[in-house]
């Protein structure tokens, strides 16, 4: 309407109509950095700056998850209620991550449970910067492995049929065979994350095709429902060692299919079977730090990428903090 260019609004919000500016020249913004080490020779290499650290937002139940913003990594910690972020600092590293929650001061003391995903780096942050919280383990991440283990197998049968067909040959009937397989296999992609409930018919008629066609497929995806719903909600109410015992002939069932890919699966969760189990007891997950997620995502996309980084991060903690 006023002829504007993009560029010309862009400069005048950025340097004029917000505080941008002023938050740098009175030190507000990025006044907050952690020492970057060497870890040879024990020296300070550089600083990074803290984006945002609230201690204001801290309730009794954290997330803490990673986000890429533009081409870099970020711990994002998030309030369990609100939503809003905690802290935002450009590292995955557990000895960073520490040093970056100094500035939330004392108010740390107030947690009682954080949910995060299986990281290392994560875990041993958890567990020396709040001892006394119970660490549950997102469970959306324990199912999308589950659900990944499906879909390695649907990969290894469609491998498996592309080293019958003959390259640069006339197609023979057991060749087209072999393409109306490796189809079936394409469109199952999608179907096999999702329950049977929520098929249509049209859906539902293709994966009995699938599964009468790859029966290790069929296995697979009853492992996956199986979990799925040994995973809900509604489990919480049950006793811990009914939800145990369930879990245990879940993995006696794996065993007996003889999946190899489910194998490395079992042993994650073996391995992480306490925090796992504590889901059902707190019945939290990471569900406001990926909601966040998705809304800074739409935040970058709408204002076209991150092109100036350092005033993208100012306005997300002006908008989500």
């Amino acid at each position: 309407m006023f002829d504007f260019k993009p560029k010309t609004l862009y400069h005048w919000y950025r340097n004029y109509l917000s505080d941008y500016q002023n938050d740098i020249n009175s030190g507000i913004w990025l006044k907050n950095k952690i020492p970057i080490v060497d870890e040879q020779t024990g020296e300070i290499k550089s600083e990074r700056p803290v984006y945002i650290a609230k201690p204001e937002n801290i309730s009794d139940s954290l997330t803490l998850d990673d986000k890429r913003i533009g081409k870099d990594s970020f711990t994002i910690m998030t309030n369990q209620k609100t939503g809003k972020i905690i802290l935002l600092v450009e590292t995955l590293k557990a000895e960073e991550l520490k040093r970056a929650v100094e500035y939330l001061g004392e108010s740390i003391a107030n947690v009682q449970n954080i949910s995060c995903d299986m990281s290392s780096s994560y875990l041993k942050f958890c567990e020396e910067t709040f001892p006394d919280a119970t660490i549950i383990i997102d469970k959306f991440h324990v199912i999308n492995q589950v659900l990944e283990a499906v879909q390695s197998i649907r990969i290894r049968i469609k491998n498996q049929l592309l080293e019958y067909l003959p390259k640069g040959k006339k197609r023979t009937e057991a060749d087209k065979k072999t393409l109306s397989d490796l189809e079936l296999l394409k469109r199952s992609k999608f179907l096999l994350t999702q329950s049977e409930s929520n098929w249509n018919d049209y859906q539902n008629e293709l994966m009995q095709k699938v599964f009468k066609q790859f029966e290790e497929l069929k296995t697979a995806y009853e492992l996956s429902e199986t979990f799925k719903q040994w995973y809900h909600k509604n489990n919480c109410k049950k006793h811990p060692i009914i939800i145990e015992k369930e879990l245990f002939n879940w993995y006696e069932t794996v065993e007996n299919s003889k999946l190899k890919e489910f194998k490395s699966v079992v042993k994650m969760i073996e391995k992480h079977e306490d925090r796992i189990l504590n889901y059902f007891q707190k019945a939290l997950t990471n569900a406001k730090a990926e909601n966040l997620n998705s809304k800074i995502q739409r935040f970058i996309i709408n204002n076209y990428g991150i092109r100036d980084k350092d005033f993208a991060l100012y306005r997300i903690n002006k908008y989500f903090s």
